[in-house]
């Protein structure tokens, strides 16, 4: 059953949706033979993705992702990984379509628009390949004035990675807020797969 949040901050929403997984999640076996718990169609909207954007519990500091995580949505560089969320949105393709570029044109142009999109999945490498992003599409789009982003992904490991992956959208949003003068809004995720992996219950039962 989907399962709606509409949390205050990303710490608020990271504590409850941890606390339901632990408490209410299915038990799965991936097809790498990990256990995870899960909660399906987990959409979390954050009303202000800038304020307690990191938990003193979370196993990265705040210092970690500024850092490390900020500006990977906006560094097209693949770093000789198989890819890169930067690459995707940046640089995608043998075209190497600036995504980014084209949101921000898009904006300035229809700020109305419902087509502000962009995407990372790219069926001709990721249905042949092991190594395929989750966060697969961005949906840019201005509500009361503000710029708002909804983001689905496909499989989301809520204790580890999305705190860090709100970070990176909170400033992915700053970055466009900035280049098309609106304010930025909310962040909103939709993780189809919402899980946390067995090696990391006992922590997670601690949130």
């Amino acid at each position: 059953m989907p399962t709606y949040l509409r949390a205050k901050t990303p710490l608020d929403g990271w504590t409850r949706i941890i606390r339901k997984i632990m408490e209410s999640g299915m038990i799965r076996m991936d097809e790498r033979e990990s256990e995870t718990r899960w909660h399906e169609n987990v959409i979390i909207h954050i009303v202000d993705p800038y304020t307690d954007r990191v938990s003193d519990k979370y196993p990265f500091s705040e210092q970690v992702l500024r850092e490390k995580y900020a500006t990977q949505l906006l560094n097209p560089d693949r770093m000789d990984f198989d890819y890169t969320y930067g690459e995707r949105l940046n640089d995608w393709g043998e075209e190497g379509i600036n995504q980014i570029e084209f949101v921000i044109s898009k904006l300035k142009e229809s700020p109305h628009s419902r087509r502000v999109v962009a995407t990372t999945w790219d069926p001709r490498k990721d249905i042949v390949v092991d190594e395929v992003p989750c966060l697969n599409h961005f949906v840019f789009m201005v509500r009361e004035g503000k710029l708002d982003i909804s983001v689905m992904i496909r499989s989301n490991d809520m204790y580890g990675a999305w705190p860090a992956n709100v970070y990176a959208l909170g400033d992915l949003l700053t970055y466009v807020s900035e280049k098309t003068g609106i304010a930025s809004g909310a962040i909103t995720t939709h993780s189809v797969n919402a899980h946390i992996y067995k090696h990391d219950y006992e922590k997670a039962s601690e949130i």
